[in-house]
C-alpha cells in the first residue's frame, strides 16, 4: 500500500461502530462519551488518550501513524469512558503491516470482502485504478443466521498485493419488517454536533428513498466534515447511523452580533461577536474613521447618530471575502446646524434668547435621548415697514383697503407684504377737501360767485374761457356784454361755473348834444372825457357804488379833460352837466 496511515483510517471506521455498540448501554441510561483512548499491541502505559466534546454518539474517523511499529501482525486495543468515569469494554482488532514497497504510480485496482470465515464466497468488486477509493454500498445479509457475524474486506493494488484484512464485528437482528414497512423520516447532522441535527418528514411514506436534496452547509466551516444520517420507518425503529465524508469548498459569510457595555450622553462601549464563517481575516470599519482587525473587538463611540458598522472577511487562501454591514444607533450628544430666516426677531428654541439682528447665533436644547443637542443657528433678519400714505383728495377717496372714505382720516392701517416677505403697514393721512359751489348770482351787471372763501378766477366764455386779468375777486362786474363764468378753486378741488350772459351799457343818462365818450375804460385810475364839443363851463363829478363823492370839479372851455384818481378801485359813476345838459356815465376803476 502507498501510505500506512491511509488504509489504517479505514479499520478506525469500523471501530467506530463498533465503540457505539460498546457504549450503548450508555447512550440509554443518558450518560456521554467524554474520552476515548487506544494502544498498540500491550503497550498500555503508552496509549494515546483524547478528551472530546461529551456526546452520546462518537464517531471517529481519523488518521493513525503505525510508522513506529514492526511489520508483520499487530493490534489496535480501544476503549471509551463516560461522564460517570465508566470505561466501555475493550475493543481489538488485528491487522498486519507490510514493508512499504509503494511508489508513486501504485494504485488499488479491485476489492474483495466476506462473512465469517466463508472466504470461499468471497465477493471481488474491480474499480477504476486510484491511489484510494471509499466505499459505499448496501450488503444483502437477509441468508445469514441473527447473531454475531464477522465482516472481512481487504483491497488490491496494480501489482497484485493485498491489503492487510480489515475486520468488523456486527450483528443481526430479528427482521421485524413487513412489505408494509415504509420510510417515514430522517435525521442527518455534521461532525459529532448531533444537537443541531436536522429532522425530516417525508411527506409521502416510501419502502425505498433516493435522498437527493440540496443541503444547507453555509454555517459550516470549511474542511473535511462527516455527515451522519439515520431513518425512522413506520413501526418508529430507527436503521444504524450512515456516515459519509465531504469536504466543504470555502464560501466566507460574514456575520457578526453585538452587545452595548457602556452608554451615556459622552461615549458608548459596544463589544462585537463575529460569527462569521471561513474567514481568516477579519477588517472592521466602525464608520467614526477607525477600524480593527481583531475577530472580537470592543469599540468606543463617541459620536451619537447612526453608525454603519461594517465587518469584511477573507479567506486568505482563496482571497475569497464577504461583507456584513449593520446600522448602529449611538444615543449621546447631537449636533445640528440650520438656516432660519425671520420678521424683526426671532426667539431661539430653548426660548432663552431672542435676536433682533442677523448673525450666526448658539443654543441648547435637550435631545429625546436627554442629552444635549447643540444648534447653529444661522439667522437672517428681515424687517416690517411702517409707511404713511399721505393723499389729497376732492370729496371722496377709495383706498387700498377698499374702503371709500369721504371725510379726512389719519387713523386707518393697512398690512402689505413687502419684498423680504415681513410686513408692510400702511398708515393713511387722508385730506379730503371739497368742491365749491360753482353756481353765480347776477345782480344787474355784477356776478357773484356763491362760493365762499375760495379762490376765483373769472373766464370770458366767448373767448374759449381765457382767463379775464386781474379779475379774481368774489364779485365780477364785465365792462362789455358777453357770457361769462367762474372757476372756483379749493386746494386741488377746482369747478367751474355754467356761463351767463351779461349785456354791458355805460351810458346811464345823456342830453348833450354831441357824443360824449369815456376812456380807457376800464382804467387804472386815469382816463380822458372827450365832449365832443367845446363847452363854456362843464362840472364833472365821480360817485362810488354807494353815492359817496369820490371826485368833483368844474372845467371851463375844454372839449378834451384828464382826470387822475389814486388808489380808487372799483365801479363809478361819472355826471357831467353844464347848462341844462346833463349826462351820467359808469366807469371801472382797476
Amino acid at each position: 500500500m502507498s501510505n500506512p496511515s491511509y488504509f489504517f483510517s479505514t479499520i478506525l471506521k469500523t471501530l467506530s461502530v463498533l465503540l457505539f455498540l460498546a457504549m450503548s448501554q450508555s447512550i440509554y441510561a443518558q450518560q456521554t462519551i467524554v474520552e476515548y483512548e487506544y494502544w498498540f499491541n500491550d503497550d498500555f502505559n503508552n496509549r494515546t488518550i483524547t478528551a472530546i466534546t461529551p456526546v452520546s454518539q462518537y464517531h471517529l474517523d481519523t488518521m493513525i501513524s503505525v510508522s513506529t511499529l514492526p511489520n508483520g501482525i499487530n493490534v489496535i486495543n480501544f476503549r471509551a469512558k463516560d461522564s460517570q468515569g465508566k470505561y466501555s469494554v475493550i475493543t481489538s482488532q488485528l491487522f498486519y503491516k507490510k514493508e512499504l514497497t509503494d511508489s508513486d504510480t501504485n494504485h488499488l485496482l479491485s476489492y474483495e470482502y466476506w462473512f465469517d470465515d466463508d472466504f470461499q464466497n468471497k465477493t471481488v468488486v474491480d474499480i477504476s485504478p486510484a491511489e484510494q477509493t471509499t466505499v459505499l454500498a448496501q450488503l444483502d445479509v437477509s441468508t445469514m443466521s441473527n447473531g454475531m457475524h464477522l465482516f472481512n474486506f481487504r483491497a488490491k493494488d496494480e501489482r497484485g498485493y493485498y491489503s492487510s484484512i480489515a475486520y468488523q464485528f456486527f450483528f443481526k437482528k430479528t427482521v421485524t419488517s413487513s412489505d408494509t414497512n415504509y420510510i417515514v423520516s430522517y435525521k442527518y447532522w455534521y461532525d459529532d454536533d448531533y444537537n443541531n441535527l436536522i429532522y425530516v418528514d417525508l411527506p409521502t411514506p416510501t419502502k425505498q428513498l433516493n435522498l437527493i436534496d440540496n443541503l444547507d452547509m453555509t454555517r459550516i466551516p470549511k474542511g473535511i466534515h462527516t455527515i451522519n444520517f439515520q431513518f425512522k420507518d413506520d413501526a418508529n425503529f430507527w436503521s444504524v447511523i450512515s456516515t459519509d465524508t465531504i469536504e466543504k469548498i470555502s464560501l466566507p459569510i460574514a456575520d457578526y452580533t453585538y452587545e452595548v457595555l457602556l452608554s451615556n450622553c459622552d461615549s458608548t462601549v459596544i463589544a462585537f461577536t463575529d460569527n462569521s464563517i471561513d474567514g481568516d481575516m477579519y477588517l472592521w470599519d466602525f464608520a467614526d474613521g477607525t477600524t480593527d482587525t481583531l475577530a472580537n473587538p470592543t469599540h468606543t463611540f463617541y459620536n451619537s447618530g447612526i453608525h454603519s458598522v461594517i465587518l469584511t472577511i477573507t479567506d486568505t487562501t482563496t482571497l475569497a471575502d464577504s461583507t456584513k454591514q449593520m446600522d448602529i444607533l449611538i444615543t449621546g450628544h447631537t449636533a445640528n446646524s440650520f438656516a432660519v430666516m425671520n420678521c424683526d426677531s426671532y426667539t431661539s428654541p430653548s426660548g432663552n434668547y431672542t435676536y433682533t439682528t442677523s448673525g450666526v447665533y448658539y443654543d441648547t436644547i435637550p435631545n429625546h435621548w436627554g442629552c444635549d443637542s447643540l444648534l447653529t443657528i444661522n439667522l437672517t433678519i428681515n424687517y416690517s415697514d411702517n409707511i404713511t400714505d399721505v393723499i389729497t383728495a376732492c370729496d371722496s377717496y377709495t383706498w387700498i383697503d377698499g374702503n371709500t372714505y369721504t371725510a379726512s382720516n389719519n387713523t386707518a392701517t393697512f398690512t402689505l407684504t413687502n419684498a423680504a416677505g415681513c410686513d408692510s403697514i400702511v398708515s393713511l393721512d387722508l385730506t379730503i377737501n371739497y368742491t365749491p359751489d360753482n353756481t353765480i348770482t347776477q345782480m344787474g351787471d355784477t356776478l357773484i360767485s356763491n362760493a365762499d372763501g375760495v379762490n376765483y378766477q373769472w373766464l370770458d366764455c366767448n373767448n374759449d374761457f381765457s382767463p379775464i386779468f386781474g379779475e379774481n375777486n368774489q364779485n365780477f362786474t364785465p365792462t362789455e356784454t358777453g357770457n361769462y363764468a367762474v372757476e372756483v378753486t379749493n386746494y386741488e378741488c377746482i369747478d367751474t361755473s355754467d356761463c351767463i350772459n351779461v349785456i354791458i351799457d355805460n351810458i346811464l343818462e345823456n342830453t348833450f348834444a354831441g357824443k360824449i365818450k369815456i376812456y380807457p375804460n376800464p382804467s387804472d385810475g386815469s382816463f380822458y372825457i372827450d365832449l365832443e364839443n367845446y363847452y363854456d363851463k362843464i362840472s364833472i363829478s365821480l360817485a362810488n357804488v354807494i353815492g359817496e363823492i369820490v371826485y368833483q370839479n368844474n372845467y371851463y372851455n375844454t372839449r378834451l379833460i384828464l382826470i387822475n384818481i389814486e388808489n380808487a378801485k372799483g365801479i363809478y359813476f361819472i355826471s357831467i352837466s353844464s347848462a341844462d345838459e346833463i349826462a351820467t356815465f359808469k366807469i371801472i376803476l382797476n
